[in-house]
């Protein structure tokens, strides 16, 4: 588990999703607008299943410094 702050922690979003034939990660936080979500990271490998894309995703999410959702803020 990570040491990173409950309120930073509820920001970042680890989405997986099947698309063109494989699986995917993404990471994001909320739009400063207040709807939707905005991409900070991507996996650009297909993955074969959803726990590989999900195992490397956390660990993506995991290694993000502390300030990650706030370099991306307004």
């Amino acid at each position: 588990m990570t040491n990173r702050s409950p309120a930073l922690q509820a920001v970042l979003k680890l989405h997986v999703f099947e698309q063109e034939g494989g699986w995917h990660w993404g990471i994001t936080i909320p739009r400063s607008a207040g709807s939707g979500f905005k991409v900070i990271a991507y996996s650009e490998t297909t993955f074969d299943g959803e726990h590989a894309a999900r195992s490397d995703g956390s660990r993506v999410l995991e290694s993000l410094p502390d300030d990650a959702a706030l370099a991306f803020a307004p």
